[in-house]
């Protein structure tokens, strides 16, 4: 499944595409996992899902990836990272896995759908925590506040 990114400058003009998930990952991130635009600039993918309810839908923006798998494995968990609008902050991450079986014969399956969310270790937890602090999506005061 082909992803599109936007350009966060409506003016852009350029086609930012990546083929697979895989791709998206590997080559259209900056160093701290936002989305980049052909141009240099952040950038976002559009999404829409039906939900249950009629004539509903949820749309997210996706802005970025936390990858939390080893290198090499066939099972790739990862985190979106989401917001309410293209300009807005990532205040939202989607828990989601990719399978990569292509080597060996098989195909590339995401996992956001049927079949349920990935499983992250109490340390992946921690790491996506520290990250998102790293980014500015979460602070410390947060993390005290219960």
């Amino acid at each position: 499944m082909p992803w599109q990114i936007k350009c966060i400058e409506h003016n852009c003009g350029e086609q930012t595409w990546a083929r697979n998930i895989v791709e998206l990952i590997a080559d259209h991130r900056d160093a701290e996992g936002w989305f980049l635009c052909k141009c240099g600039k952040p950038g976002y993918v559009e999404k829409s899902f039906p939900l249950q309810e009629a004539g509903e839908f949820w749309e997210p923006f996706l802005k970025g990836i936390i990858p939390h798998g080893e290198p090499g494995e066939i099972y790739q968990p990862f985190v979106f990272l989401v917001g309410d609008n293209p300009s807005g902050p990532a205040d939202s991450v989607w828990f989601s896995y990719y399978k990569d079986l292509r080597a060996s014969g098989g195909r590339l399956k995401l996992g956001y759908g049927p079949g349920g969310p990935p499983v992250l270790g109490m340390r992946r937890v921690a790491d996506l925590v520290g990250k998102l602090v790293d980014l500015h999506c979460l602070t410390l005061h947060d993390l005290t506040q219960r």
